[in-house]
């Protein structure tokens, strides 16, 4: 690459993308074009830097043109683009579902990024990143052995589509019309839906498949048994995850507690009156930090359980991931 580098930007008309831009923006970087690309029609403009960049198709597009293509999109069709970007010889910076089983794919830690050989590199998703902020100081020095996580997750993970969907559905229902499904598989205006991406053999879906992988990465030697479950939930940003911790003697309140009062990232909020406890809407907002809070503890024999609920910005996190390693990149060059 060149230092003053040409980026493609495979989704810019997705919520992600302009979070992502506002990012870039703020770092500063030596940035000499942005390519703005879109899997629907090219009627949107991506806005960088004051300028407003018109979309174009990504069918069609000369990957050539561009040093680095970034995938700020989850639809299917991104697989197809990626591809053709890989054979063009160009590097590509994903998020990982629905990338997470492509041949080429090696996990990235957005804190200490080592690129490795191969061109396709996947960045965590929000689910991993929230988990591992909140283990991070907990996982090796109070011995935690097992981590069983549930993620209810916004339906802007899904871009800008899976946004319209929820509103134009409470509007059908509030209108009493007949409810359009097409981003997922059933309604999700005032309903849970548990499947979050294809199915695996094994039951397990490919976005909790990708986020355990992802969350193994970021945690090394360190990292505990986890095993991850999602839903959708009628959310618009801003993931919810219930962790329940199993250790040892280590395990307790005041423990994690005091480890959270001070990790980086991290917002304990725990007192226990009513509204006393984050949410995504209340708080994590566009925000980059994990909010914890409801810790609780029990036991099951000679084990120690601690739980706790954290939320975050989804689309932030994400953001501040995707901007963190391009700024390594920059560096690199």
């Amino acid at each position: 690459m060149a230092h003053s580098i040409k980026i493609a930007v495979l989704g810019a008309d997705e919520p992600l993308a302009a979070t992502l831009f506002k990012e870039l923006e703020e770092r500063n970087l030596p940035i000499g074009q942005i390519l703005a690309l879109t899997l629907g029609e090219a009627e949107a403009n991506a806005s960088f830097n004051g300028e407003e960049i018109p979309c174009q198709p990504a069918a069609g597009f000369d990957w050539t043109q561009a040093d680095l293509l970034v995938v700020t999109t989850r639809g299917r069709a991104a697989r197809r683009f990626v591809d053709e970007a890989l054979v063009a010889g160009r590097s590509v910076l994903a998020l990982g579902e629905p990338l997470v089983q492509h041949p080429q794919a090696a996990w990235l830690d957005p804190d200490h990024p080592q690129f490795p050989q191969g061109k396709l590199w996947l960045v965590p998703d929000a689910t991993a990143s929230l988990i591992a902020r909140v283990l991070r100081p907990l996982a090796a020095s109070l011995g935690v052995e097992r981590v069983d996580a549930f993620a209810s997750l916004a339906v802007s993970a899904m871009g800008q589509a899976g946004i319209d969907e929820l509103h134009e559905q409470i509007s059908q229902l509030f209108s009493l019309g007949s409810i359009e499904t097409g981003v997922f598989p059933l309604q999700i205006a005032f309903n849970l839906i548990p499947q979050v991406g294809d199915l695996l053999p094994d039951g397990l879906s490919q976005a909790e498949q990708g986020a355990q992988q992802a969350l193994q990465n970021l945690l090394g030697s360190d990292a505990p048994h986890c095993q991850i479950s999602m839903t959708w939930a009628p959310v618009f940003y801003g993931h919810g995850i219930a962790l329940h911790l199993t250790g040892g003697a280590g395990l307790s309140i005041e423990n994690v507690r005091t480890r959270l009062q001070n990790a980086p990232g991290v917002v304990l909020m725990d007192e226990h009156l009513p509204g006393g406890y984050p949410t995504p809407a209340t708080d994590a907002a566009e925000s980059g930090d994990a909010f914890v809070g409801r810790l609780r503890a029990s036991s099951a024999g000679s084990d120690k359980l601690v739980q706790l609920w954290l939320v975050g910005d989804n689309v932030r996190i994400e953001a501040m991931n995707l901007a963190q390693i391009m700024e390594r990149l920059v560096e690199k060059q």
